[in-house]
């Protein structure tokens, strides 16, 4: 078994100051919303219908255990249930949606919170039938995680947020301090765990200072920062460098639970009101938005109402690109059609990428250095050619997981089902620093994505 080590990380501009010091702004009044259930649709329990009248928080949907993993679709608004139909998600696929017209009522249910901390299975269950999911970016059902493990003696929450631009942990942390770390406490009592940890990255002074004051309550939650580096968000990373501890797969392999901390946002809501999840922080920011913003938006909301809210695109921009999530990892998008599910962090809009003009007036080794290497603050987004591999070895020496990139490229691109075996292309994390560093502008991840996927897909075909 490797053991993992948090040795390697670089720094990319965060460039997070347009929405990092401005309140976040709640948003309750879509015409409709579009609650997301999956691809097919069929997987979920529907208990409404065309016509029906739901309240805020109501249970319209469910997928058992037998159907995959078991989850809890609620209405994010009161109002009629117009229709199930499909609708574009951030993840490219038409997903199966509830569409409800909202009356802008926001008529809750009859929500109890749970009245004590004692009943772990209580506890457990209430976070089930509040939906709740990772808001990290996973998804994966929180209570899952917290159920049939054993030993866990730390829990983490993850506030790290290395991505550049997004900046909804960050202001959740600051607005809502006491909930995030009673989301903690909460979620520590599940497990019996006997110390939390708040992991943040560098340089946020007020974040740091505000939790800090706040686990002066608690003798066995401390805050740390971790190096302004990426992927300092990355759960193996974040656990390293925490409670200095290695795993192969997972982090209760270790006795450690990792959460983010919109997750225990979430949790503390839920128990403490009764109410489910129905809204998360999305940050819509990025160069080409008038006015970037964290706002407080209900699961199913259109994003193109969330970019209007924002001034909708700068004038001096023809074309964009529209990216949910963060600019490393996150997903590209065709247009603006699509809807904030529970996993969409953030909305970003940037400059199209214009094709290189070749300046006559130029020397031509000053042309060269031009293309070859524009800086970070340089305005211009230019197409860069892919030039040959020049073995610098940058990639191998800055990923994170330890592999080699320019060899899983390669595998990648013959479809060598054993090398990528060999070269542990299944432990890639999608991070996109192989392409980041890379001197000759090569797409090193988006093949060895490729290559990840037709790997399982072989494995798979050879398990039948």
């Amino acid at each position: 078994m490797k053991l993992f080590k948090a040795k390697k990380g670089i720094h990319i501009p965060g460039k997070k100051d347009a929405t990092a010091y401005i309140e976040t702004v709640k948003y309750t009044s879509p015409e409709f919303v579009y609650i997301p259930l999956s691809v097919k649709g069929t997987d979920f329990e529907i208990y409404v219908k065309p016509g029906d009248y739901v309240k805020l928080g109501q249970k319209i949907a469910e997928r058992t255990k037998e159907k995959g993993l078991p989850l809890i679709k609620h209405a994010s608004v009161s109002g009629e249930v117009v229709a199930t139909e499909r609708q574009p998600h951030s993840t490219g696929m038409p997903y199966m949606c509830i569409k409800i017209k909202n009356d802008f009522k926001d008529t809750p249910i009859d929500a109890k919170p749970l009245s004590s901390l004692d009943d772990r299975k209580a506890i457990l269950h209430i976070i089930h039938q509040a939906g709740i999911v990772g808001l990290g970016g996973a998804g994966f059902p929180t209570e899952l995680k917290y159920s049939n493990v054993k030993d866990i003696d730390t829990v983490i929450l993850n506030g790290a947020e290395c991505e550049p631009y997004i900046t909804a942990d960050y202001r959740i942390m600051l607005e809502n301090t006491a909930e995030v770390i009673d989301g903690l406490v909460i979620l520590m009592k599940i497990v019996d765990a006997n110390k939390g940890i708040i992991v943040i990255k560098k340089g946020k002074p007020e974040v740091y200072n505000a939790l800090c004051e706040e686990v002066k309550k608690f003798n066995n939650i401390k805050v740390i920062e971790v190096p302004d580096e990426y992927p300092a968000g990355w759960e193996k990373q974040v656990v390293y460098r925490a409670v200095k501890r290695s795993y192969e797969n997972l982090p209760f392999e270790c006795g450690v639970i990792v959460n983010n901390v919109a997750t225990a946002y979430a949790v503390s809501n839920a128990v403490r009101t009764g109410l489910p999840l129905v809204e998360r922080v999305v940050t819509v920011s990025g160069e080409a938005v008038v006015s970037p913003k964290n706002y407080r938006v209900r699961i199913g909301t259109p994003a193109k109402e969330l970019i209007a809210l924002s001034g909708g695109v700068a004038n001096e921009f023809a074309e964009v690109r529209i990216v949910v999530g963060g600019p490393m990892m996150g997903m590209a998008q065709k247009n603006d059609q699509f809807i904030i599910s529970e996993t969409n962090s953030a909305i970003l809009i940037f400059d199209s990428i214009k094709e290189y003009k070749v300046p006559h007036n130029q020397p031509v080794g000053d042309v060269l250095l031009d293309v070859l290497h524009l800086k970070e603050s340089d305005p211009r987004v230019f197409i860069r050619d892919e030039q040959p591999c020049v073995r610098c070895g940058s990639c191998v020496v800055h990923c994170p997981v330890g592999l080699q990139p320019t060899l899983l490229r390669q595998a990648s691109i013959a479809k060598n089902d054993i090398l990528l075996g060999k070269l542990d292309v299944t432990k890639c994390i999608d991070c996109g620093t192989c392409a980041y560093v890379c001197p000759s502008h090569i797409y090193v991840n988006e093949a060895i994505k490729k290559g990840k996927t037709y790997y399982n897909v072989k494995n798979r075909n050879k398990k039948k």
